[in-house]
């Protein structure tokens, strides 16, 4: 669930970013067309500047003037965006892998089966391992 929620806010500051890389694209066409007669005094930086400061003024404007350039942007965006949310998976490389791909040097957290191997753990009741312990811990005068 948390994997989701942080996929789903990047997919939204992905879309956004987009979307505003769109609003300048379908901005730049009717934007030459206004200057075409006199292109090199044509304000630029005023337009950019413009479209990043009030991106929902610049799209509001495009969809009253339906402008076809930015609707189909914007529904490849939304495409592209839920695709990547929902569709795509983490694609898993061979060092991800250990188990699969299992070179000196690469780990991986090991079944139950790899570990209580049968015969070869022996249970042991708590109180002598109590005992063994503190046995283990006198010195050889027999004293601790």
């Amino acid at each position: 669930m948390k994997t989701l929620g942080i996929r789903l806010l990047l997919t939204v500051f992905l879309m956004l970013l987009l979307e505003l890389i769109v609003i300048n694209v379908a901005g730049v066409l009717p934007f030459i067309a206004a200057h075409k007669k006199n292109i090199s005094s044509a304000p630029f930086m005023e337009f950019f500047i413009g479209n990043v400061l009030h991106p929902l003024e610049r799209a509001t404007l495009m969809i009253k003037g339906k402008n076809p350039l930015f609707f189909l942007g914007s529904g490849v965006i939304v495409l592209l965006s839920f695709y990547v949310t929902f569709f795509m998976k983490g694609i898993k490389g061979k060092y991800q892998l250990a188990d699969k791909y299992g070179v000196h040097g690469s780990s991986r957290f090991a079944y139950k089966n790899e570990i209580f191997k049968q015969g070869e753990t022996v249970p042991v009741p708590v109180n002598q391992f109590m005992k063994d312990l503190e046995a283990s811990l006198l010195d050889a005068k027999g004293e601790k």
